[in-house]
């Protein structure tokens, strides 16, 4: 795992419908490893890899931009701000912690603050952001426009045990494990045209991964991505566990997936040694679209879990991110036009 530009990525402030710092970061690394960058109108973006045939198949695989975040929807008299949420936060997540105010030109550390009256609500019509300011005018003075994003000021560091704690690890996880791929795999020629890349918009209604997909239109999918882990009670039977290796989703609300590529990609597991565990999810993710468009495609999803998913501080375990990371890498050079086919005949 590149540490280095982890913390580059969860740095940056991309909350949904305002992912171009992240898309920039990604943008430049890219062109080190791809023939030719596209963009859908929404600005997902993707690295592409041609074959060296004419007529080859296409293989997507997609992480997406966005964080979950906040967006300022008032400013008040006092200097303080109102905000809404954007994507799934818990309330709870949100009481007391460091964010930043995010403009055009700066950010601002603030705190989210709430009176001592309203500790035991701890709801967000209780809540407000803290930059410091005394009045409206000072805030509007530094710039700072209702609609502005606010995002968790939070380190992404490592710890013993090879976990890493930070935010917006939904799924910047995803966006450095496709430039590690595109990295892996530079001097090889595959069968098919390779797009690795990033949606918008996906904590808002995997809008991009629709966008994305008709751009595209794909062969076979792969969706990098991170869900919740539930191990806190230490239990073996628990449904996503650290430490344990990479997902082996087998179901989530939004895509039933094509059994033949799930029992491939096991299979791939069991040769390589990569460790590997059954998931599923009550969620969902870009695959729930990506698999549905244009006339369809098989799609599999590669991730891990995470610990206080859509936080300040999720964490993850480094041992899980370097097996999905092999996983994906062996995934993509065992890719054929034979599998893509079986693949797509798996329910005929």
């Amino acid at each position: 795992m590149n540490q280095d530009m982890l913390k580059k990525l969860t740095y940056a402030a991309s909350i949904s419908g305002s992912e171009k710092e992240v898309a920039n970061i990604l943008k430049k690394e890219y062109q080190k490893y791809s023939d030719e960058i596209i963009y859908d109108n929404l600005g997902s973006i993707f690295a592409v890899k041609y074959a060296k045939k004419e007529n080859a198949k296409k293989v997507m695989v997609c992480a997406h931009l966005d964080e979950v975040g906040l967006l300022v929807s008032k400013i008040h008299d006092n200097g303080f701000l109102s905000f809404i949420k954007i994507g799934t936060i818990n309330d709870s997540a949100l009481a007391f912690q460091k964010v930043e105010v995010v403009t055009e030109k700066n950010r601002y550390l603030g705190v989210i603050v709430l009176d001592e009256g309203s500790y035991a609500k701890g709801s967000l019509d209780t809540m407000r952001v803290d930059i410091g300011c005394m009045s409206k005018e000072e805030v509007e003075d530094l710039g700072i426009h209702v609609g502005d994003q606010i995002v968790f000021a939070s380190d992404t560091k490592e710890r013993f045990n090879h976990t890493v704690v930070g935010k917006a690890f939904e799924s910047r996880i995803g966006c450095l494990m496709g430039l590690e791929l595109l990295e892996s795999i530079q001097n090889i020629d595959l069968d098919f045209d390779l797009y690795v890349g990033a949606s918008v918009l996906k904590e808002v209604g995997m809008r991009g991964a629709t966008t994305a997909t008709n751009r595209i239109v794909p062969d076979f999918g792969i969706v990098l991505d991170v869900d919740h882990a539930h191990d806190l009670q230490g239990g073996s039977e628990h449904n996503g566990r650290l430490h344990k290796g990479v997902l082996l989703r087998y179901y989530d609300k939004g895509m039933m997936p094509n059994r033949t590529l799930l029992q491939d990609f096991e299979l791939i597991c069991k040769e390589q040694e990569i460790p590997y565990q059954y998931y599923y999810s009550m969620g969902q993710n870009d695959g729930a679209w990506i698999h549905k468009l244009c006339c369809g495609c098989p799609t599999l999803n590669i991730g891990i879990c995470a610990r206080n998913l859509y936080t300040a501080n999720a964490v993850i375990s480094i041992t899980d991110y370097d097996a999905a990371k092999e996983a994906l890498v062996h995934t993509i050079q065992s890719v054929d036009e034979s599998k893509i086919q079986r693949w797509k005949e798996n329910n005929r």
